[in-house]
């Protein structure tokens, strides 16, 4: 049996939001596989779904672009030690360039950032270069692009608690593609409305469509063991279980969330869509989003 440290339990706690001894006794069950651990802990009902993903304790910021035309964008996240350094005329201009880069380029990850040109050097040059300057530790963490690809479309970005020395920069940022075969303003307002959607409610997905088979299953089988656990009659299970996985996609699936402006809850997102195609006079497509949030999993 694994030995249980105090370090993996207060990690299991701030990733599922159980108590200290539920994730320690999950921890125990699991033999100490953290995985393992936050799934017992939901087929108890102790942690939700919600809670999964862990989160960092760097300082850093979030910066996006978006080209003129809005048809490509990028965004990053970039780590230091101090709260100071990231507010820093160097951090600041390194991190808009990189957004830049990442939408000029198509840049997927951090790591394929890191040998591309910025200047006359590798980031991963001017990396070394803004660590001497500023003296901290830095990490180009994250970095992703959403562009057209030959398609019509509009992309539009959205930055919340923007710095006020670079509006582009904040604590998160959302870029987001709608494609279409006309560019009008309907389907510029609605990315710009889709963009705080996504910023507020935290989507993982775009449709329940999107949603993969093995996570649908590992639902179920959760749902199941909750039914079990509670005692429902095993003739319930099945239209229990369809139920919360509803409500799992009216959480996770972008389409299936309530607007974020419909304070009764009652009208989802793509009734949003649907209109704003209504008014454009043209079909609308979601076609990708990215979220990014300063130290978020």
């Amino acid at each position: 049996m694994a030995t249980i440290t105090a370090q993996q339990v207060q990690k299991l706690r701030e990733t599922s939001g159980a108590g200290m001894m539920d994730c320690k006794n999950a921890l125990v069950e699991a033999n100490g596989d953290l995985d393992k651990a936050i799934r017992l802990l939901r087929e108890k009902g102790k942690a939700s779904a919600a809670k999964k993903a862990g989160r960092t304790t760097s300082q850093g910021l979030v910066s996006a672009w978006i080209s003129p035309d809005g048809s490509k964008a990028g965004v990053v996240e970039i780590n230091c030690e101090t709260d100071f350094v990231a507010r820093t005329k160097d951090f600041l201009d390194f991190a808009k360039n990189l957004a830049k880069l990442a939408g000029e380029k198509s840049i997927a990850s951090a790591q394929a950032m890191l040998s591309e040109k910025l200047g006359a050097e590798t980031v991963e040059q001017n990396l070394k270069g803004v660590i001497g300057k500023l003296g901290e530790n830095i990490l180009v963490r994250k970095a992703a692009a959403l562009a057209g690809n030959g398609k019509p479309a509009v992309i539009e970005n959205y930055v919340h608690a923007p710095l006020e020395q670079a509006p582009s920069c904040g604590s998160l940022a959302v870029i987001l593609k709608v494609t279409s075969e006309k560019r009008s303003e309907e389907v510029r307002q609605l990315a710009r409305e889709l963009c705080m959607q996504v910023a507020a409610a935290n989507p993982r997905w775009i449709s329940k469509e999107d949603v993969p088979a093995d996570i649908i299953e590992k639902e179920k089988a959760i749902y199941k063991e909750q039914c079990r656990q509670s005692g429902k009659p095993e003739q319930a299970w099945g239209k229990i279980t369809e139920g919360k996985l509803n409500d799992f996609f009216r959480q996770f699936c972008l389409l299936e969330q309530s607007h974020i402006r419909d304070s009764s809850g009652k009208t989802p997102v793509s009734s949003i869509v649907k209109l704003a195609a209504e008014k454009a006079g043209s079909p609308l497509t979601v076609s990708g989003f990215v979220r990014l949030k300063m130290g978020e999993e």
